[in-house]
């Protein structure tokens, strides 16, 4: 078995996590517990495969096993929309940055949360058991070296360790929200602008949001899934695409990166924003100046899209 070299290239990790999910030379669909091969092919290019297609490498750059991700992608051409005030819309064209909040300062108290804390002791025996048997039970057929107090205090202590990581990941977990809607919504335009008659919607589509952010692998954009805290808990990975039942109606889908370097309470991330946005809507409660200043600050900024007033602008017949 080839030695692995851990030698990533940008383009490598671009490609696994495109191709997360299948091997990309026969795609196999992957299945939890396989083994994944990262590595170059003899004219070095970069390949994510399978065991049957392993002999197309000709260096392992990394092995890993394959779990499916907490999130689900969402298809390309599915539309997306971002609902803000215009100062935040005027900070995006000025800045050419999209701003990632850090998850401790968004208002749902829930972000990150495993779960209710009066279920919070069943939480904690599922993985005080899965410790003890994971330290009692070493890979490769070890015998376990230690007495059965030291193991429940290995145990202990891993427990320990989990829900303070999971405190400190609020801090390193940066989040930028959208809603997936065919269509614009008004329920979105009164939760998500300050004052709607100022107010605008950006258009976009899953590929052109993880295209205008450079592809970077290193930003997970995916379905938030949305369940029962009463009889349901998030997973330690699953966490901050998990939120309550009762936030269904967003129908969210966000861009998620972590950073455990960043102590800011957001980050800036570059963006081309002619390649974001289809199309800017305008609040339907807006006046006609609105919608000029709009069209005349996006030829400032030279970006080149349509302005368009919002649909429920018009009129019925009966």
């Amino acid at each position: 078995m080839k030695e692995m070299t851990f030698r990533f290239t940008e383009a490598l990790k671009r490609l696994a996590f495109e191709h997360h999910d299948y091997c990309c030379s026969c795609l196999y669909k992957f299945e939890k517990g396989d083994t994944a091969h990262h590595g170059f092919d003899d004219i070095q290019t970069p390949l994510y495969v399978c065991d049957k297609c392993l002999y197309k490498l000709s260096e392992v750059v990394i092995r890993t096993y394959f779990t499916h991700r907490p999130y689900e992608v969402p298809e390309s051409q599915n539309r997306l929309w971002r609902y803000m005030d215009f100062t935040k819309y005027m900070s995006l064209l000025s800045t050419g940055k999209m701003y990632f909040t850090r998850s401790d300062h968004f208002d749902d108290v829930f972000e990150g949360a495993k779960g209710y804390l009066s279920n919070k002791e069943k939480w904690d025996s599922h993985y005080y058991d899965f410790f003890r048997e994971s330290i009692i039970n070493p890979p490769n057929g070890n015998a376990c070296p230690y007495s059965t107090e030291e193991v429940d205090r290995q145990a202990k202590e891993l427990l320990a360790h989990l829900t303070e990581n999971g405190a400190m990941d609020k801090k390193s977990t940066f989040i930028s929200c959208w809603h997936e809607n065919e269509h614009e919504s008004e329920a979105m335009w009164r939760l998500y602008s300050s004052f709607l008659p100022n107010a605008i919607a950006i258009k976009t589509s899953y590929e052109r949001l993880y295209t205008s952010l450079g592809k970077n692998p290193e930003i997970m954009i995916g379905r938030v899934k949305y369940i029962d805290y009463r009889d349901s808990f998030s997973d330690i990975n699953s966490s901050f695409w998990r939120k309550r039942k009762s936030f269904e109606h967003e129908k969210e889908v966000r861009a998620m990166m972590i950073d455990h370097k960043d102590s800011g309470v957001g980050k800036s991330v570059e963006c081309n924003l002619e390649t974001l946005i289809e199309e800017v809507l305008i609040s339907p409660t807006s006046p006609q100046w609105f919608y000029e200043l709009v069209s005349d600050i996006n030829k400032k900024f030279e970006l080149n899209v349509p302005v368009k007033k919002s649909e429920l602008l018009e009129l019925p017949f009966y």
